[in-house]
């Protein structure tokens, strides 16, 4: 760690003081520390590892980290701050990989130099390589920075973004639905919860997932008044992309009853049994516990579960694709043909039991 940490600062330019400004400690420890006169502290190796993990170099308006900083700039202005997080965690490997390799103009970083990164990137960064899900990530929003790139840079119209010309597979991870007989176990499970107010607030949670697809993220930042008496609300999504859904009548119900046996009054929809706002840990505790009291159901209970349920349960009404796409803000229409693949699928399955059925046959396989 000190090593690099090292490399780096004589890389960068950086004095003994100015690279202790940004690692916030004293010029005379570091000092100490670099001459081999004192041990490195567990607090000082955090610090490195958080330096060494933060874009540095800079350079003109097409370098890597210029322009990755103007566009995490831009985006602040519109997307939530869990999404900057997101963005910050897919493309900081990135600006540091091309920091490593003196790449200074990302205009002319071209196919095969992405394709080394995300080789590079599937090894992973804790010793277990990415699945193909977790890699679409890092694919996907390095697309949108290349597109930004092309769109601030002055690129000739020739330009065509490097990492659109790269296919990775979709992510492998089943989208589940809840069954019929397992949204009841969870609401049974809800029921024998032993306090009052949070048994009523997650019956509320749970129907309003149920009804509108929400995101968890999406989910936790409701306020009270986020939605219109009919259930109707427009939400902000990935990107900062608005759209319109609804908790459904029975989510108003479920959501009056929660507001009238909590009895605060504070504009954040979920809060917790002390009055703090539900968070992601608290609800991922919220339905890990759900999921103890019902053994029975298939795949674990998590909040996206949910999302995949009314996804499905949608196009299982005939809900056009398009309506579906927009209704769960999928940016990309493959996402949502792959849940209508998936139904197809369970039909075909079905009417080939059937007919086998009919006929009296038993397919057995010994």
């Amino acid at each position: 760690m000190l090593d690099q940490t090292v490399y780096r600062q004589r890389k960068v330019g950086l004095s003994t003081r100015k690279l202790a400004e940004q690692l916030a400690v004293s010029p005379t420890l570091l000092s100490l520390v670099l001459n081999g006169r004192r041990g490195v502290s567990k607090d000082l190796v955090d610090r490195m590892a958080r330096w060494l993990a933060t874009p540095m170099v800079s350079g003109g308006p097409k370098h890597p980290t210029t322009v990755y900083k103007e566009f995490m700039a831009e985006r602040a202005s519109f997307v939530s701050a869990e999404t900057i997080r997101y963005y910050k965690e897919k493309l900081e490997p990135f600006i540091l990989w091309c920091e490593k390799r003196d790449i200074a103009d990302i205009t002319l970083i071209r196919r095969a130099v992405i394709g080394e990164f995300l080789t590079f990137i599937r090894k992973g960064r804790r010793g277990y390589p990415l699945s193909n899900g977790a890699l679409k990530l890092h694919h996907q929003t390095l697309k949108t920075l290349f597109n930004y790139s092309g769109e601030t840079c002055g690129v000739s119209g020739a330009w065509v973004n490097p990492v659109s010309q790269i296919k990775v597979k979709q992510g492998d991870a089943q989208r589940t639905a809840f069954t019929d007989d397992e949204i009841s176990a969870i609401y049974k499970a809800i029921e024998r919860q032993s306090d009052r107010i949070l048994r009523i607030r997650n019956r509320a949670v749970v129907t309003v997932l149920l009804n509108s697809g929400l995101r968890a993220s999406e989910l936790l930042s409701l306020k009270v008044d986020s939605f219109d008496s009919t259930g109707g609300l427009s939400v902000v999504g990935k990107g900062g992309k608005r759209r319109s859904v609804t908790i459904g009548r029975s989510g108003v119900k479920a959501v009056k009853a929660y507001l009238k046996a909590r009895r605060r009054r504070d504009k954040t929809l979920w809060l917790t049994r002390t009055g703090d706002p539900l968070t992601k840990a608290g609800l991922r505790q919220m339905m890990l516990t759900i999921r103890r009291k019902s053994l029975s159901i298939a795949d674990g209970v998590y909040a996206h579960r949910f999302r995949h349920t009314a996804v499905t349960n949608l196009l299982k009404a005939g809900v056009p694709l398009r309506s579906v796409q927009l209704y769960a803000g999928h940016s990309d229409p493959q996402t949502t043909l792959r849940y209508a693949l998936a139904i197809d699928s369970e039909l075909a399955i079905a009417a080939v039991d059937s007919a086998w059925a009919g006929l009296g046959v038993n397919r057995t396989v010994k």
